[in-house]
């Protein structure tokens, strides 16, 4: 699922049962991958929601107010998915990294509200973090990213809240 507004990478996963369906009240749309292409749908969950190609459809959007953007399809249509080749080992292991890195982020959300105690909470969030910060690593390897460009990308992305 995409939201219409967004200040960082909000994508999410839809539940398999509501696929073809947008059950955004105020807007939105969802993305869903060909049966043709080998790609996770989570490897592009990891890839929409890193601070890249988040920066880029900021850079690509109209910025309103606090930096929400618009997320609608003709930015997000535009995007620069990063193809996998899977026949090159070491393309093939990092879309399996992402895969898995993915996974992880998505159980520890689905821990963060049963958290009993303040601590849990703080334990988890900060996992949570740690996972983001090792998406957006894969991610800069992915797109090649040099030191300069990802000091850059990750200014905007401090400043904007992530």
């Amino acid at each position: 699922m995409v939201p219409l507004l967004a200040n960082v990478g909000s994508y999410c996963k839809l539940p398999l049962k509501m696929a073809g369906y947008c059950p955004m009240a105020s807007g939105g749309f969802t993305i869903s991958i060909s049966d043709d292409l080998p790609l996770s749908p989570l490897y592009l969950l990891g890839l929409l929601n890193s601070n890249i190609v988040f920066w880029v459809l900021r850079s690509l959007s109209n910025v309103f107010r606090g930096g929400w953007i618009t997320c609608t399809k003709q930015y997000v249509g535009k995007l620069p998915i990063r193809p996998i080749d899977f026949a090159d080992r070491k393309d093939k292991l990092r879309h399996g990294r992402m895969v898995e890195l993915v996974e992880v982020m998505l159980d520890l959300h689905k821990k963060l509200p049963a958290a009993r105690t303040a601590h849990d909470k703080t334990v988890i969030e900060r996992q949570i973090a740690a996972t983001d910060r090792q998406i957006d690593r894969l991610v800069y390897e992915l797109y090649s990213l040099t030191n300069e460009e990802i000091e850059i990308v990750e200014k905007v992305t401090v400043k904007n809240g992530k």
